[in-house]
Order: C-alpha cells, then sequence, then structure tokens
C-alpha cells in the first residue's frame, strides 16, 4: 500500500513539474509544406532591420472567432520580442477607427516609428511585403532609362512589367524618363535602370549617367545586343564575342542551349537558397581592374558553357581558335566605387531578358534581380522574395510517354482487373 502511494505521489510530481516547465518553455516543429506557423527569412530580416521595433493595430470586432483568427495568423511575428499587438473594436470606437482612416474590419495597420503600412486583407504573403516596405532604408525612387530601344516597364513579352509590379511591393517606385528631357536626374532617385540600349548614348545622357555615379547613386546596366563605349571608358567592363551557351542547362529541363545557368550566388545576396537563374541570350562579361573600383562579386555560368560565336543550329561545340572561352563565364558583375559618399555601387549583367516577363518567373530569375536592387539600394540586409516556381511542366520524352501509355492502357486494365474480381467474389459468395 506504501509503495503504490509513493509511486502516485512520485507521477503527480512528475506531472506538476511537467505542467510548470510547459507553461515557463514553449516548443513547436511545423510540419506544414508551406511553413505556414513559422516566420519567413524576409519577415525575420525586415523586422531585425527596424530600428524602432512594430507595433500592430488589428481593427476587429470583440468577436472571439474573429480575433482568435487573427492571433493565430500573427503568432509567428508575436514571437519576435519586439512585435506587440493590440485590438480596437470599430464598433466600440468609431472615433479612432475613423481616424486611423480604417475602411473594413480585420484591416491591420503596422507602426515602426514614423512610417505606417496598412494591411486591409491580412494573409502571410501581404503582411511580409508590408514590413519590407517599412524596413526599406534610403530613397525609393528608380528611373528607367528609355529612348535608346531599352525594355520597357510594360506588359510585352519582352517588357519590365512584372518585375516592376514586384518592386513596387517592395516599396520602390519605378519611372520611366527620357534622358534627353532631363537636365539631371531627381533628387530622390535611389537607382538608375538601364535595360538593354540598342545604341550608344549622347553626350548630354552620358554626362548625367557619370554625375549619377559620382554622387554615390546606383546603377543596374542590363546589356543588350550592342556593346557600350561608355562602360568601358568609365568602368572597364567589355562583352565578350558571341553569347553564353551552358550544356548545363539540360539539367534543368532548359528547351534551349543559349542559357547560362547560375546555381551558385554570392553572399551579398541572401535568400536565394539553391536555386538557380537562367539568363537567355546572355553575354560573357570581362573587367580590366580600376584602381577607383573595386570588384564585390561576380555571377557566372557553369563550366560545362562557354561564348558561341557562330550559329546555334545543328551541333555545336566550342571553337578555341574563333576566341570561345570554356567556363565558367563571368555574366554579371558588381563594383563599389567607395571613394564617394555614399558609396557608389554599380551592377552589370550580360543580358536583359531574364527580367523580362516572359521569363521572370523561370528559375530564381525574379529572386535575383530583387536581390541586385536591394544590394544597390544598401538594403541588402534585408532577404529577396523566396524564387517563384516555373508553372510549366517539362517532362522528358521518356516521362511523357510511360505517363501516357499508364493512362490510356494503365487505367483501363486497372478497371478489368476490378470488374473481374468483383465477379469472381460474386460467384463464390
Amino acid at each position: 500500500m506504501l509503495r503504490r502511494l509513493v509511486f502516485l505521489a512520485l507521477v503527480a510530481a512528475c506531472l506538476w513539474f511537467a505542467a510548470r516547465v510547459g507553461d515557463r518553455h514553449s516548443w513547436q516543429l511545423d510540419l506544414s509544406s508551406a511553413q505556414i506557423h513559422t516566420l519567413s527569412e524576409a519577415a525575420q530580416r525586415a523586422l531585425d532591420a527596424l530600428p524602432d521595433g512594430l507595433r500592430i493595430t488589428a481593427f476587429v470586432p470583440d468577436l472571439v472567432v474573429d480575433r482568435a483568427r487573427i492571433e493565430q495568423l500573427l503568432a509567428p511575428y508575436l514571437a519576435h520580442p519586439r512585435v506587440r499587438l493590440s485590438f480596437v473594436d470599430p464598433l466600440q470606437d468609431p472615433e479612432t477607427a475613423q481616424a486611423q482612416g480604417v475602411q473594413r474590419h480585420g484591416e491591420l495597420h503596422l507602426l515602426s516609428g514614423q512610417r505606417r503600412e496598412v494591411v486591409v486583407s491580412p494573409s502571410r504573403g501581404e503582411l511580409d511585403r508590408a514590413l519590407n516596405r517599412l524596413a526599406l532604408q534610403g530613397e525609393r525612387w528608380i528611373v528607367s532609362f528609355t529612348g535608346q530601344g531599352e525594355s520597357r516597364i510594360d506588359g510585352a513579352p519582352g517588357g519590365l512589367g512584372d518585375f516592376v509590379r514586384h518592386l513596387e511591393e517592395q516599396g520602390y517606385r519605378v519611372v520611366e524618363l527620357d534622358p534627353r528631357q532631363l537636365d539631371a536626374l531627381p533628387d530622390n532617385t535611389a537607382l538608375l535602370l538601364i535595360a538593354g540600349p540598342q545604341g550608344e548614348y549622347g553626350p548630354h545622357t552620358e554626362r548625367l549617367i557619370e554625375q549619377f555615379v559620382d554622387s554615390g547613386g546606383g546603377l543596374l546596366w542590363l546589356f543588350g545586343d550592342a556593346e557600350s563605349a561608355l562602360v568601358e571608358r568609365l568602368f572597364g567592363v567589355t562583352a565578350l564575342p558571341g553569347i553564353v551557351v551552358d550544356a548545363a542547362a539540360a539539367q534543368y529541363r532548359l528547351e534551349r542551349p543559349d542559357y547560362a545557368v547560375v546555381s551558385r550566388f554570392p553572399t551579398q545576396l541572401p535568400g536565394l537558397g539553391d536555386g538557380y537563374a537562367a539568363l537567355s541570350q546572355a553575354h560573357a562579361l570581362a573587367w580590366q581592374t580600376r584602381e577607383d573600383w573595386q570588384e564585390r562579386m561576380r555571377l557566372e555560368s557553369s563550366a560545362r558553357s562557354w561564348n558561341e560565336t557562330g550559329s546555334l543550329r545543328g551541333e555545336i561545340a566550342r571553337q578555341p581558335d574563333l576566341g570561345e572561352q570554356a567556363g565558367p563565364l563571368t555574366v554579371g558583375i558588381a563594383l563599389e566605387h567607395a571613394a564617394t559618399s555614399p558609396a557608389a555601387r554599380v551592377m552589370f549583367v550580360g543580358g536583359r531578358q531574364f527580367l523580362g516577363n516572359g521569363q521572370i518567373g523561370q528559375g530564381a530569375n525574379l529572386a535575383l534581380g530583387q536581390g541586385l536592387v536591394r544590394w544597390l539600394t544598401a538594403n541588402q540586409g534585408l532577404a529577396a522574395a523566396p524564387p517563384v516556381h516555373d508553372l510549366g511542366v517539362r517532362w522528358s520524352p521518356q516521362t511523357a510517354a510511360a505517363f501516357a501509355v499508364g493512362l490510356m492502357a494503365g487505367l483501363p486494365l486497372c478497371y478489368l482487373g476490378l470488374g473481374f474480381w468483383l465477379r469472381h467474389r460474386r460467384r463464390r459468395a
């Protein structure tokens, strides 16, 4: 009897201690495929970058179900030590709701210092984008030059409309300007985007570019079909003849050989993970060292690539006697001029099509473009968006044939077999 009492007392003591420990310390494992209960890397970096912390005001009626839904959505964010949540019932306190411009129940107002963002339809994606806008530092304007055949920021197949839309969701403002009509770039310009000019700029435009970079501005230059004497003169960057072809493209089910596959990314571009970027019709770049510019990072194709100077029809192979160099080849190079204040940053990429509407969703192209913009605007501490998975399903001919045979022959055979089995079972019964 005494042993039983001692045993029960020990069990009760263990349960009491377990309850106390569980009340003080919590541990959870997120097994969901989308990691919906875990703070994303982009949100974590944005929250860490907010010097004044974050206050979230939820304008939700005093209903248990509605407030529980908001608390569940915000649970990963509230785990951060500098995030606070408060509720305001717009029905009981309409004056506060009206003063804050509340349009509908369920709105979340995010406040950090003097910056404020409103999330009308709360979701993980909307919250992460709002946090990135709050954490964005410095000027937010991006000026895209036009007038020399550059890619437009529209919805055309070769346009940059989708890329621009994602940038503006992150807090940037992209405008298209003709440099021939400008005396100077706007004072609030953080980055100058030159997307594949088809000819040389005039002296006036060259002077605008040089003045902007000398003042510490950022420059993202995407090479087009024509080389640029200006880029060579100011920065020492030239394009090798031909375009890059990469045998590694077949590994990623890319149907054409004229893709430069970038599968290793610099540490200055966080958030890209183990993805890949595919740059079609890209030029390989060479840089002649300059004392006033320092190299900061490179984007390189695989070791199975080369700059093809001939036709892409039929079988192709590298011909060293024609100046075709073996990979890995540089398809992107970033330079920094530390003597300016702030330090000027420039990035040259051998092609413009990887950010076009037709290819922005391929591999990590979007994440790469966003990461480059963040680095050039000194916001590299924020994570780029996760790579967008390709929408198209690419199967090898063997896989497609096996799938077709399975549908046309396998399923009917399964149905026949099931029918015979049921008939045999009924006869035995």
